[in-house]
């Protein structure tokens, strides 16, 4: 049988509409955007589930603006929409990066960004460069819309910070100035590969000096994580070859990294040391 035949499939012309279904309690169900991961999920037998709601081509949703410090990159924008969407490539750069290494042509077509971040999946290519932005995610219901930090959106392995009845409307993300942003991505293959490890980067120098850094990494822990530690010990500072190394040590020492099919532990940990060591030396 397939797999549509199965589900109670809903077609919202809106997301008003959307978030009506999501709201009453004897409708609400999985929500579908372009179905790259979930579809593959349910055909390997992972649970379908009764009712899903497509998300797919909502006007809403699909909408990018442009403001005097920070961007709105709606939910259901594709990768392959973020990868021609010019006007926006000098502010959000590690990002369009990102966009480009998820899946084939086909995937980054059908995949989009909200779907990216709300299957929250440590491998998930876009999560450390929407982190390193600091900025937030916008959840909307019935009720309104509220903001979350980015920091604070992946709450667990496979876990977000939305309530069952709210729907990601977009991201909220600063602009990155003059600050330098940079995506690496360590996989088994230089195409369509499942990360090990990824990294993110946006850093500020001033006169010789790192203003302030953010950096991210992604297929490290069950959730895409901050190196706050790092940040913290490389503001303010002079940026030379001896801080670079410092910087890649502390970096093994705090990170946690998880084992599994795709990657050891300590693979992972050198290789984290090792992409932020890159992150400073393309400085």
């Amino acid at each position: 049988m397939n797999i549509t035949e199965k589900i109670d499939l809903r077609f919202p012309k809106s997301l008003a509409e959307a978030l009506r279904l999501q709201a009453h309690e004897q409708t609400r169900g999985k929500l579908l955007a372009g179905g790259t991961d979930l579809m593959v999920q349910w055909a390997a037998g992972v649970p379908i589930p009764a009712r899903a709601t497509s998300l797919w081509n909502l006007p809403e949703l699909c909408a990018i603006e442009i403001f005097d410090g920070h961007l709105e990159i709606g939910a259901g924008v594709s990768h392959a929409f973020l990868r021609e969407a010019k006007q926006i490539h000098r502010h959000v750069p590690a990002l369009i990066a990102a966009a480009a290494t998820v899946g084939a042509a086909q995937i980054q077509a059908r995949g989009t960004l909200g779907g990216n971040a709300a299957n929250a999946s440590p491998a998930g290519d876009t999560a450390p460069a929407l982190l390193v932005t600091g900025g937030s995610v916008l959840l909307a219901s019935l009720s309104g819309v509220r903001e979350v930090p980015l920091a604070q959106f992946w709450t667990a392995y496979r876990q977000i910070a939305a309530r069952p009845d709210e729907i990601i409307l977009a991201f909220r993300l600063p602009k990155r100035g003059k600050a330098v942003e940079r995506f690496r991505k360590i996989g088994t293959r230089q195409a369509q590969a499942i990360s090990k490890v990824m990294a993110a980067s946006r850093i500020l120098i001033q006169k010789g000096r790192i203003e302030s850094a953010a950096l991210a990494l992604g297929s490290i822990a069950p959730t895409p994580v901050r190196l706050t530690a790092v940040e913290q010990f490389l503001a303010g500072k002079k940026l030379t070859s001896a801080l670079v190394a410092e910087a890649e040590k502390l970096a093994q020492a705090t990170v946690q990294p998880i084992a599994d099919i795709r990657s050891s532990a300590e693979y992972r940990r050198w290789a984290s040391g090792r992409l932020v060591r890159d992150a400073l030396e393309s400085l």
